[in-house]
């Protein structure tokens, strides 16, 4: 079975390469290719890009997923629907099969890529806690700056039937579900399924994929991007609230995959999210089953938005 190692980059299209580029780098990212329809943005990790912006009507066009063999690429080329293997024309190279989930999603699965030099970000802070003293003749004393961006951790999708979708991930990518969300008062009835790559004894994030049930609502939720600690996340928020962009819900903690959390619109109106200190879990870890109340969205922050699952706000 083809089993996903990681999710690589997301993309976008927008009617303006210049100020998504803008928004990117008040984001943190940083530009790592341009031609003249495409925008390739890079974290400080090794991928070469983890964003893509193809130039054309606002909208969501796909996301990358990190094969684990060459032999994984020659088996999806031969699932119904897909393509053949191809080159990719981003830096860093390698080679893809165009997938297409439920309610038309584009997937690829890519393999070869070369990998980037990472990018210098300042260490994690040193924490003083209550009981555990680690910084001693030290000051806190961050840059003023956006956060910086290491690398994308996952992406949601609305599917029509969000079991289908979770299905397919499993049965085409070898993906585990880590939790499952179900309607308040009826277990039987899926709300979600969190998905994580199946790496086996080596640690996987909680979630890449979470695969959530709106039929007639069919788009991406929102992409979410690890930045370097707690304090990144709210540093970043800052720089984002002076620059005019539209707060969508943050900064807060989920209860699921326990991240600090903070939310923001595009100019287009679509949602990215800031985090830092995830869970990261086995393939052994069993599965979990929680009712999707609003209490298991977050241990603490701010009141949700209204508007937070509308996957596109734009006033």
């Amino acid at each position: 079975m083809i089993k996903a190692q990681d999710i690589v980059y997301v993309a976008h299209r927008a009617p303006d390469l210049d100020l998504h580029a803008q928004f990117l780098r008040d984001f943190g990212m940083v530009e790592a290719a341009r031609t003249a329809d495409r925008l390739y943005m890079r974290g400080a990790g090794t991928y070469p890009f983890i964003h893509v912006t193809e130039l054309g009507a606002p909208g969501f066009a796909g996301l990358g997923m990190l094969a684990g063999s060459a032999a994984d690429l020659d088996l999806a080329s031969r699932l119904p629907g897909a393509s053949a293997v191809e080159e990719i024309e981003g830096p860093g190279g390698g080679q893809r099969v165009r997938l297409t989930a439920p309610d038309g999603y584009r997937i690829d699965l890519i393999h070869g890529m070369a990998l980037a030099d990472p990018l210098p970000v300042r260490a994690p802070l040193p924490v003083n806690f209550a009981m555990q003293k680690q910084r001693v003749k030290a000051f806190q004393r961050p840059d003023h700056e956006p956060a910086r961006v290491v690398r994308l951790g996952h992406c949601v999708l609305k599917f029509n039937d969000g079991d289908a979708g979770a299905r397919w991930f499993q049965e085409t990518l070898g993906m585990l579900v880590t939790d499952r969300l179900h309607v308040p008062g009826d277990q039987a009835a899926t709300l979600g399924n969190f998905l994580r790559c199946d790496r086996g004894e080596r640690p996987a994030d909680h979630h890449t994929i979470f695969a959530l049930h709106t039929p007639g609502d069919i788009n991406v939720h929102h992409a979410s991007f690890e930045v370097q600690d707690p304090d990144a996340v709210h540093i970043g928020h800052e720089w984002l609230k002076e620059k005019g962009y539209k707060p969508a819900w943050g900064v807060g903690r989920h209860l699921l995959g326990s991240q600090i959390f903070d939310y923001w619109r595009s100019p287009w109106g679509y949602m990215f999210e800031h985090y830092a200190d995830g869970d990261l879990l086995t393939a052994d870890m069993p599965a979990g089953d929680y009712p999707a109340t609003e209490e298991n969205l977050a241990q603490w922050g701010p009141a949700l938005s209204p508007r937070f699952f509308e996957s596109v706000v734009v006033d």
